[in-house]
């Protein structure tokens, strides 16, 4: 078997050492180019931060837009429903005693006025919710006519 070949290594000069312009020092029009590639890069890193901040803040909009929509599917289905739920019991009920329309108009107005509640204490869950997503900042502050 025969022993790998050797290298040739040759140590690097030590930069504390040589502070001379020879190898291992780089030119000013090196160190200038070196610096304008430092500074060019510092730039591009800069726009893609800029992007992907900008991509994010467009997805979370898009996600409170589409959480706004399904709170107010969600607000109206309860609202009909209680309504609904409300009117079918006032109808059983006055169907099974014969106080026919009277309970089922109490409890059509009773339907609705739980359908309401529901709806009050969902805006507030979801005003909550965006005054803690957005720290109480729901936009810019316009300014009006008095100001």
């Amino acid at each position: 078997m025969e022993p790998p070949p050797t290298e040739d290594v040759s140590r690097m000069p030590d930069p504390a050492k040589d502070r001379s312009s020879g190898p291992g020092q780089m030119s000013p029009e090196e160190l200038a180019a070196f610096e304008h590639r430092v500074s060019d890069l510092g730039e591009r890193l800069d726009k893609v931060k800029a992007q992907q901040k900008a991509d994010a803040q467009a997805d979370l909009d898009a996600e409170t837009r589409g959480r706004g929509m399904a709170y107010g599917m969600r607000m109206s289905a309860e609202l009909v429903g209680a309504v609904i739920v409300g009117g079918f019991i006032g109808i059983g009920l006055d169907w099974l005693l014969g106080t026919k329309p009277w309970l089922f108009l109490l409890f059509f107005v009773l339907g609705f006025a739980a359908g309401v509640l529901n709806v009050v204490r969902a805006y507030e869950r979801m005003q909550a919710e965006i005054r803690a997503q957005t720290g109480g900042r729901l936009g810019p502050t316009v300014r009006d006519d008095e100001d």
